[in-house]
């Protein structure tokens, strides 16, 4: 009888011990990539969106936008956004994760590619 009590006793435990942890690693497979990451999925690339928007960003730091409007500036990384600035001062920074494989720029998964 003890002996079936110490292991209901450490089941219970170890499903206690694995609810904590299940959430943090849950959110690690969501992380952000760090700037090194970014910069190698974006910079010298073409990202586009499902709906047909482009986004280019030059290996230079230019950047433009071609969707419902086009646009263009400059852009920078940071550890996990590109910050553009478009060519009439404004400045706007794009957070970008990973999800399920995919990369997304705020809530939009992007595919991107080498510039032809």
């Amino acid at each position: 009888m003890m002996r079936v009590s110490r292991q209901v006793a450490l089941s219970t435990m170890s499903l206690l011990l694995l609810a904590q942890i299940e959430p943090a690693v849950a959110h690690r497979a969501n992380m952000a990539p760090g700037a090194k990451e970014i910069t190698s999925a974006i910079n010298g690339k073409v990202c586009a969106t499902a709906g047909g928007a482009r986004f280019t960003f030059d290996n230079d730091g230019r950047f433009s936008y071609d969707g419902f409007w086009q646009s263009s500036g400059t852009f920078t990384l940071d550890d996990s956004a590109v910050v553009v600035t478009f060519d009439s001062g404004l400045q706007r920074a794009f957070e970008i994760s990973k999800r399920e494989g995919g990369l997304y720029m705020e809530k939009t998964r992007v595919v991107c590619a080498a510039k032809q």
